[in-house]
């Protein structure tokens, strides 16, 4: 079998690629993530579903951001299909155009192999990003005191080097004055984006600057979605040179919240900003497949058809999928082995 240190790059994409990850239905992508970094050597804890890596031991760290779940549901039979230097999915049980999810699994390739490259470096995976930004509302926020800069590839296209989310500064004149040469070697210029996780932690008082990459898919959100793979080997090159260039320092960038005034029928009633997603987001039924997932490498296996834990001596092998399979799925799908 392949490692991670000998496969090439664009089997390292498509391998991630490959994996289904839906709103609350992340668990294939969660144990993908977690397998890579005890194999890369990092270290890891888990906190509210989302997952947080260190490597090395530094005073200050790089840190990459992405999250692990994608707006597409998963398919039976998804297949990661080349043509002329773009990879998309295609659904080969139902024959048709699937999403591929490269918003965010670019994201989750680019921070893996900045792990793989660097001898300090952190990362951190959050879950339902696409329903609200929910495992970055819930961010463990010490994390990141000691992070020179976050930066997320989560965007569509190859040219924006998002400073500004939704009206809210990512970062400061400092920051972008050290940046620019490296990100316009690599044709990339500055501009404004809409919410994504590094948002929600500026609003959650993370204080070091912030980005959000263009990382080369296109047709977010669509089945006819495709990953160029010529712009994502671009960008993460030049996340490995803003890394390797600039790290040295801490970058601040406040972000104070705004207070919000709010007319009902004429009566004026102060606010706070976050009032809104303080409520939604604590109304959230969190789902349990994250809680205790990993502490032992005795613990639960995941059914790689719908996404159960079972103990490890139940699951069973279906050769057709090349899948472990809970005994339920065993039992729907065992005819296949024969």
């Amino acid at each position: 079998m392949l490692t991670l240190k000998t496969k090439t790059m664009k089997q390292k994409l498509i391998e991630v690629l490959s994996i289904q990850s839906y709103s609350h239905e992340q668990f294939r992508m969660f144990r993908y993530i977690i397998g890579q970094v005890k194999q890369i050597g990092c270290s890891y804890y888990v906190h509210e579903g989302n997952i947080y890596v260190t490597k090395g031991d530094a005073d200050l760290y790089p840190c990459v951001a992405s999250h692990m779940d994608t707006v597409h549901e998963i398919v039976e039979d998804l297949h990661v299909l080349e043509m002329n230097g773009n990879l998309t999915g295609f659904n080969r049980h139902m024959m048709e155009q699937t999403g591929i999810g490269g918003d965010d699994k670019v994201g989750i390739f680019v921070a893996l192999q900045c792990l793989d490259t660097f001898a300090n470096m952190k990362a951190v995976f959050f879950r339902d990003e696409e329903v609200g930004c929910m495992g970055s509302y819930e961010a463990d926020v010490p994390f990141f005191n000691d992070c020179s800069f976050v930066l997320q590839c989560d965007r569509r296209g190859n040219t924006d080097f998002v400073t500004n989310a939704s009206g809210i500064p990512l970062s400061g004149d400092d920051f972008q004055a050290d940046v620019f040469p490296i990100i316009n070697s690599y044709g990339y210029k500055f501009s404004s984006g809409m919410m994504t996780d590094v948002m929600a932690l500026k609003e959650m008082g993370i204080l070091c600057a912030m980005a959000n990459i263009s990382c080369g898919y296109y047709n977010p959100h669509m089945a006819q979605e495709f990953v160029n793979i010529d712009d994502v080997m671009n960008v993460l090159d030049m996340v490995k040179d803003i890394i390797m260039s600039i790290s040295d320092r801490q970058y601040i960038c406040k972000y104070s919240k705004p207070k919000q005034y709010v007319s009902t029928y004429g009566a004026s009633v102060k606010t706070k900003s976050a009032d809104y997603y303080d409520d939604y987001y604590k109304s959230y039924s969190k789902t349990p497949w994250y809680d205790d997932f990993d502490k032992a490498d005795d613990s639960p296996c995941l059914c790689e058809d719908c996404g159960n834990l079972s103990k490890p001596d139940e699951m069973q092998y279906l050769k057709a999928y090349e899948a472990n399979v809970c005994p339920s799925c065993f039992e729907q799908y065992g005819y296949l082995n024969l």
